[in-house]
Formats: structure tokens, C-alpha cells, sequence
């Protein structure tokens, strides 16, 4: 895609604050780019998450069958996308399956996140606050702040949805309703 936008790894890394050199081992394929920066990387290329990875095309409306959504393999976890709308949604939303105690790596990016615990209980440190979430907590932030998430006690599901900074958001059109 970033070819095909005529862009190069420089312009890219601005774009979306995930440097060069990180971008290009993961076009190489030498790293796998976590969540955030897959989020990052779909609004570069005014693409939902989705379709970046392969699952769906847009249209006026996405179902996603839980049993049945495609599930890929991250560094943070298995995650399936849940939102498809295209460029013109200001949300992204996956679901990840966390495994094992161990912190994941620290990110931060523009825009904010919700998270939401489906099952399990995980650790969100944001900033330098730890954050304990129990199956139907959830917890809202602003992704510029360093963050991190990471199961407590066994296997965990999450739903973590993400918005662009306001500044960015593309207007949307809500057709009728009050004046």
C-alpha cells in the first residue's frame, strides 16, 4: 500500500510516528506490528483495519460473526477486527486474546482507546499508573500516553476500540434528525 500511494518510508513514519526503520522490518517481515500500529497504519492509507489485513470491504453496514471472524496472529496476541467501514469511521475495534502474566510492549500513538474486558482479568498501565480491569470493566485514555496491557491470572479477552484525534476525524453525515 505504500507504494501503491507513492509514499516513502520517511513520509510514512511521520504520518504515523512509528519510525522508518520499524516500518521497514515490518514490510521485510521481520516484526509484526502490534495492534496500535496497524491501527496507525490503516488510517495513513485511509483503509479500516480490516481491510489493511484482508478481512472485508467496506459498505454502509458490518456484521461481524464472533465464531466465525478471521483471527490473525499478532505480537500481542490472536486478534480478529470487528469494525469495517473504511476510512470514512473514526472507530476501529478488535478483539484480543491475551495469554500468560507478562506485560506487553509499551506503545503510544495518537487518538484514544476504550477498553473493554470481555473475559479475565488484565493490566493497563497508563502513564505510569497500573490499572486493574475485571471482566466487565472498562477503561478509556488518551493513546498519547504510554501504554500497556497484559493478562492477570490467565487467558483474557478484550475489545480495544480506537479513535483518531479529534482534529482528524473525518465529518460524518447523520442525515435526519433534530434541528
Amino acid at each position: 500500500m505504500r507504494r501503491e500511494r507513492g509514499l516513502t518510508l520517511t513520509a510514512l513514519a511521520e504520518r504515523t510516528g512509528i519510525s522508518a526503520a520499524h516500518l521497514s522490518r515490518i514490510e521485510k517481515g521481520g516484526r509484526q506490528p502490534s495492534i496500535g500500529s496497524l491501527i496507525q497504519l490503516a488510517r495513513a492509507y485511509g483503509v479500516s483495519l480490516g481491510e489493511l489485513v484482508g478481512d472485508e470491504r467496506p459498505q454502509e453496514h458490518h456484521v461481524v460473526r464472533g465464531d466465525t471472524a478471521p483471527v490473525h496472529q499478532g505480537p500481542d496476541g490472536p486478534f480478529a477486527t470487528m469494525t469495517g467501514l473504511g476510512p470514512r469511521s473514526a472507530l476501529e475495534a478488535v478483539r484480543l486474546e491475551l495469554a500468560g502474566d507478562r506485560p506487553q510492549r509499551t506503545v503510544t500513538h495518537a487518538g484514544e482507546e476504550w477498553v473493554y474486558v470481555v473475559r479475565g482479568k488484565v493490566v493497563a498501565r497508563v502513564g505510569g499508573e497500573d490499572v486493574t480491569l475485571a471482566t466487565g470493566d472498562a477503561l478509556h485514555f488518551d493513546a498519547a500516553a504510554r501504554h500497556s496491557l497484559w493478562s492477570d491470572g490467565g487467558p483474557a479477552t478484550v475489545i480495544i476500540v480506537s479513535a483518531p484525534p479529534a482534529a482528524v476525524r473525518a465529518p460524518h453525515s447523520s442525515g435526519p434528525g433534530p434541528a
